[in-house]
């Protein structure tokens, strides 16, 4: 196979992967608001974890004294490699006949929308990656044809079952919450700026008594979502997020990305490219070999995240193929500042 460029150059396909993954992010949904992304010019990302956010005190001194010597990030510190991952989608020889009278217009038109599929398994592969990591501290990938494992050091007190808890409408919501932020309070020393809870479980939330309006005749009337929100920040807790995003996992069915019964406190949201925007972690997107590949002519300062490019075989049956490859992994680097409770 050799790089096709007759209707398309693998720079300008690369733009617009690029633009596609920003678009398609933004229309799903997406953890990168708490793990946002970040392109190194590497393979590795290297980091210091600590035990909470906070940083030493300073001294008072009397005048004409010397200020004292604070201490340095400290902390372990870290090294993680950063997998590859990429997709490649055929544009079969049937398409191809069928198509070859076709204009090049439409034919450029074939080529971006199988790039926005090659785009979308990437971008849900690692979507999938940021709830793992979110949910259980650990960076686990466990596939058939490659497994890693990076532990990022999060306490286990910031990893608690409720049990089928929600699934009882007397149960005390608001004392499970207080009880966990008041636990992300005294490791991080700061309060969590968000719960994030997908659709199941805050109906499971929504349904305990202690939000029912009891009317005069001795019945009750059930809090619309809007008033439970209310309530839980009335309470001095983080507002309530709602996550949705689910991927076909490996071609095995849809996946809820953090399943049906679990929800996280994690600091208050950011830009998905805000990459100084939290102290939690970030989306690495390293460099790939390939876009330092002269054929590629990728700028040198574009050369970090995902790429594209087409492919054509030079003899028959001639198929040809859409390729992304990109280097990258979600990391916890404060691992603390995240917490999951399994309420149902």
């Amino acid at each position: 196979m050799s790089l096709w460029t007759d209707l398309i150059d693998p720079a300008t396909l690369t733009g617009y992967a690029r633009k596609s993954l920003e678009d398609y992010e933004a229309a799903k949904g997406t953890l990168a608001r708490y793990l946002p992304n970040r392109t190194v010019e590497d393979t590795v990302v290297r980091f210091n974890v600590t035990q909470n956010g906070l940083v030493e005190t300073a001294k008072f001194r009397a005048f004409d004294a010397e200020p004292e010597i604070g201490k340095g990030e400290g902390g372990k510190r870290v090294t993680i490699e950063l997998p590859a991952i990429g997709q490649n989608i055929p544009i079969t020889e049937l398409d191809q006949l069928r198509n070859r009278n076709a204009s090049d217009d439409l034919k450029v038109r074939e080529i971006l929308k199988t790039t926005r599929r090659v785009v979308r398994a990437v971008a849900d592969a690692m979507e999938y990656q940021r709830g793992v990591a979110l949910l259980t501290g650990i960076g686990t990938i466990a596939q058939d044809n490659f497994t890693a494992v990076d532990n990022f050091g999060r306490s286990g007190s910031h990893t608690v079952s409720a049990g089928t808890a929600w699934s009882d409408v007397t149960v005390d919501r608001l004392a499970d919450l207080q009880a966990w932020v008041d636990t992300y309070e005294a490791t991080n020393g700061e309060l969590p700026g968000s719960i994030v809870m997908t659709k199941p479980v805050f109906r499971a939330f929504a349904k305990g008594n202690q939000f029912q309006t009891q009317l005069v005749n001795g019945g009750a009337r059930r809090p619309t979502d809007a008033e439970v929100r209310a309530f839980v920040e009335g309470q001095d807790l983080p507002p309530i997020e709602i996550y949705t995003r689910k991927v076909n996992l490996s071609g095995t069915g849809t996946t809820s990305v953090l399943g049906a019964d679990k929800l996280l406190l994690l600091p208050a949201p950011v830009d998905p490219d805000d990459a100084e925007g939290t102290d939690l972690g970030g989306t690495f997107w390293g460099r790939t070999l390939t876009s330092d590949d002269p054929d590629w002519d990728i700028e040198d300062t574009e050369g970090a995240g995902i790429v594209a490019g087409v492919w054509k075989n030079d003899k028959p049956p001639m198929i040809s193929q859409v390729i992304s490859d990109a280097i990258g992994l979600p990391v916890l680097a404060n691992a603390n500042l995240s917490f999951c409770a399994d309420v149902l």
